[in-house]
């Protein structure tokens, strides 16, 4: 009998301490739900009410889906309570889709202050010429632009001469501006007047704002200031060789065109929607729009959306990057500055070492040219560096 007593005190002790234990859990469980919901709420609290109701409902509804299956394994359970599984269910469907729909969020913030966003300022030497590569971005940060510039001026002073960016149309040949916008762009949307409509709405700023502090010397002295691109001649040309001698890139094209649609103002822009939406918005959903911009953007940057995959990069990237390299190699200066597409940089310095093997990476390093939203300072990149 005693025994007996014994062995029920202790399985009594037990079960109470396997109840402690289950409460703890459960508890802590909530806590760590209603934190993620609060962090979520951070985000999701600045959208429209319209869509906070949505993902609200969308979670009780994912509740309510997951107390089914709860119901079901339990109906027989004369312990169970129906109505407070629901509320529960319910509760954590909702808390837990409110964090779950800021994720995306968060995540295209990590994009803009971790490396992969950054683009290189390089230095480049074959023992008797230097060439400074600076990374570029259509829109990015005021302080981006504003330190470039400044570079800029202090590489006149020194003697440098200054290499741009820029795609030149061909006198007296529409058709070629109209065959580069319909076959490689797909939009005949005005590319300045597109960016900075993408540069206000996203809480940016668009690059050629920066460069009239440099617009006077290069009236006074042109020939240090070189467009150091291809025209649309030499694009067709390019792409008509290619289309003739690379059956791959052929295939390619024809598989691209038959997907596209005739090219028009608005089409080939695919924030134009976006920036819509944006247009009506509050100061702080366009402040959230800002960090989905960079993000996007960012992971556009760093080649994350795929688009290296587009044939039209044999053109528009691999060629043009050949003639940068041409115009360096040819180039009677001995310092030279580049402003260029940071997406250029990788496959221009393997064209230059191909002209001219002793063209090496002196130093390297990399700067962020976004911030976030009331972000006051350019902080340093992850990415940065020396190469020998």
């Amino acid at each position: 009998m005693r025994n007996d007593t014994m062995t029920t005190a202790m399985s009594t002790t037990t079960k109470a301490s396997t109840s402690n234990w289950s409460a703890r859990l459960d508890g802590a469980f909530w806590l760590a739900l209603i934190l993620f919901a609060g962090a979520g709420l951070l985000v999701v609290g600045k959208l429209p009410m319209w869509i906070v109701g949505l993902v609200v409902a969308a979670g009780g509804a994912l509740g309510a889906l997951l107390f089914l299956l709860r119901w079901l394994a339990k109906r027989r359970d004369p312990a169970y309570s129906p109505g407070r599984s629901f509320g529960a269910f319910a509760l954590g469907g909702a808390l837990g889709m409110v964090g779950l729909a800021s994720l995306p969020v968060y995540y295209l913030a990590f994009w803009v202050q971790s490396g992969p966003t950054a683009v290189p300022l390089a230095t480049l030497s074959n023992g008797q010429k230097t060439v400074i590569f600076q990374g570029m971005q259509h829109i990015g940060s005021e302080e981006f632009y504003k330190s470039v510039v400044f570079d800029l001026e202090q590489a006149l002073a020194d003697g440098y001469t200054l290499f741009y960016e820029g795609v030149t149309p061909v006198d007296g040949r529409p058709d070629l501006t109209d065959w580069f916008n319909q076959t490689l762009r797909g939009s005949k949307q005005d590319l300045s007047a597109g960016y900075k409509k993408m540069a206000e709405q996203c809480g940016l700023s668009f690059q050629l704002n920066y460069f009239d502090a440099i617009k006077a010397d290069m009236a006074m002295h042109p020939s240090r200031h070189i467009t150091a691109d291809a025209n649309f001649l030499e694009m067709k040309t390019e792409y008509d060789r290619l289309l003739r001698e690379d059956p791959a890139f052929a295939a390619g094209m024809a598989a691209k065109a038959a997907k596209a649609k005739p090219a028009t103002s608005d089409s080939g822009d695919p924030f134009a929607l976006f920036l819509g939406i944006v247009e009506g918005a509050t100061p702080e959903q366009k402040k959230l729009a800002g960090i989905v911009c960079r993000g996007v953007l960012g992971m556009a940057v760093s080649g994350a959306l795929g688009e290296a995959n587009d044939p039209s990069n044999r053109v528009i990237v691999d060629f043009r990057n050949k003639t940068l390299a041409r115009f360096v190699d040819e180039s009677k200066s001995e310092k030279i500055y580049i402003t260029y597409g940071a997406a250029h940089f990788p496959g221009f310095f393997a064209e230059l070492q191909q002209r001219d093997p002793k063209f090496a990476i002196r130093s390297v390093k990399g700067v962020r040219p976004m911030t976030l939203p009331d972000e006051p300072h350019l902080a340093s990149s992850a990415v940065s560096g020396t190469a020998q």
